[in-house]
């Protein structure tokens, strides 16, 4: 538990102190450099990014429930899952309002009413896309649909961080605190979710006699 404490406290503190660098500066090396992937494909990029809507997230999470319901071994997966997401989702919602970063001026085809920093599509490939993966990879599922499994789950994460690059909807560093944020709150469930485990060990349910 400890350590996913520390996890998560240093990727809040590293969250917090680039956003409190970037939001009110002009874009740094990093920044610029991340203009060079504009235009790259957009009917691909507005597929990765459209997989981390409201409303995709939605099928995703009844999926999920569907999988925990005829899956019990996946119900704590699931519930880990859902609940992290949402959590965080509302958490990322607050920040922005909290550093209100403006969005690139070469933002292309969609324009969402929200500021940069931090992206919710790089907090959304974390928490969703590569928690998935994580889970996949560390299931007792045959190995080749693991292999399989991951890999798409990975990639697909990845081509929604690449995805916001090419429709400039965001700066590089708005990405990487989308990501910091995520792995934060992953992190500090872990570490709730390894206390109650330990306290369910320390005081277990009383049995029920029969009859």
């Amino acid at each position: 538990m400890t350590r996913y404490l520390a996890i998560g406290a240093a990727c809040a503190v590293a969250y917090a102190f680039l956003g409190a660098a970037v939001s009110h500066a002009p874009p740094g090396a990093l920044d610029r450099a991340g203009r060079s992937l504009l235009g790259g494909d957009p009917q691909l990029a507005l597929v990765f990014t459209e997989s981390c809507w409201w409303y995709v997230l939605l099928i995703l999470g009844v999926l999920m429930i569907v999988v925990a319901v005829f899956r019990p071994e996946w119900r704590a997966r699931v519930t880990y899952a859902l609940i992290t997401t949402v959590v965080t989702w509302q958490v990322s919602d607050v920040l922005k309002n909290v550093f209100r970063r403006p969005r690139p001026e070469y933002w292309r085809i969609i324009h969402e009413p929200t500021f940069a920093y931090s992206s919710g599509h790089a907090m959304f490939a974390t928490v969703v896309y590569w928690l998935w993966a994580w889970f996949l990879w560390r299931s007792a599922l045959p190995r080749p649909v693991r292999t399989a499994g991951v890999l798409l789950l990975a990639l697909w994460g990845c081509g929604v961080i690449w995805s916001r690059l090419a429709l400039g909807a965001h700066y590089v560093s708005d990405l990487i605190g989308g990501i910091l944020l995520g792995s934060a709150t992953l992190a500090f469930a872990a570490a709730a979710r390894t206390a109650i485990e330990r306290r369910r060990e320390l005081h277990p349910a009383p049995q029920r006699n029969a009859g």
